[in-house]
């Protein structure tokens, strides 16, 4: 008789920055491209003027999706207190002064959440070229515990993908809603990563457990602050 063994299912990776973190997608969906690159100009120099200097920034990373319908405003803290603590908390995303308000957005959302471990690709230290922005949304923390475990059991490949630098999944405190965010190198990556044919089988399976339709935003990104102690990831 030969012996026979199982491989251990992959474990969650820990963050290559600082493993507890708060981190904050803010999405603006827009009418028009035009309208994003104005919003991205505002947010940029705001955070250059004040949010970097806030106590507790860790970093801001500030997307345009590919469809120029959104920007999406993602950042990090070393605690939820002090994201805030810097006023950007404001559920209708208007912290950056009255965003929400201004003519041509359509609506906001804002999302916050704690890391819940990754998978790091072979490009891992990098510069993201493109990134996505997947909101899902689930009945209860047992359903998203659920596609966490799944992510992670079921991306040994990942791992090994060209132009993969990292998939980091960010649950919500009351773990009913996660941000899963990978990035890649560019886009060519993307859409190679896209078409593997994996990708559609995760997908269905995830799908199991939701409770709404996702929320799938593709971004470039348009800049990039980081404290000065800070790794980005």
């Amino acid at each position: 008789m030969v012996a026979t063994h199982s491989e251990p299912a992959p474990q969650p990776e820990p963050e290559p920055a600082a493993s507890a973190h708060a981190a904050a997608f803010e999405v603006l969906r827009v009418d028009t491209a035009a309208t994003a690159d104005t919003l991205t100009g505002v947010i940029a120099r705001e955070v250059v003027a004040r949010i970097a200097e806030a106590p507790g920034f860790l970093l801001s990373r500030l997307h345009v999706a590919l469809d120029g319908r959104a920007v999406v405003h993602h950042t990090r803290w070393r605690s939820e207190a002090d994201y805030r603590a810097s006023c950007l908390g404001d559920v209708r995303a208007g912290a950056l002064h009255g965003l929400h308000r201004r003519s041509g957005v359509v609506s906001a959302t804002v999302f916050l959440g704690a890391p819940a471990g990754g998978i790091t690709g072979p490009a891992a230290g990098r510069a993201p070229g493109v990134v996505a922005v997947a909101t899902r949304h689930f009945a209860g923390p047992r359903q998203a515990a659920e596609v966490v475990a799944l992510l992670h059991r079921t991306g040994a490949w990942k791992r090994d993908f060209p132009g993969f630098i990292r998939a980091t999944p960010y649950l919500s405190p009351d773990r009913r809603t996660f941000v899963n965010y990978p990035m890649w190198t560019d886009r060519a990556a993307y859409d190679a990563w896209m078409a593997d044919p994996r990708i559609a089988e995760g997908q269905s399976e995830i799908s199991r457990y939701e409770t709404a339709p996702p929320e799938y935003l593709v971004c470039t990104v348009a800049s990039e602050t980081a404290a000065p102690s800070a790794t980005a990831g």
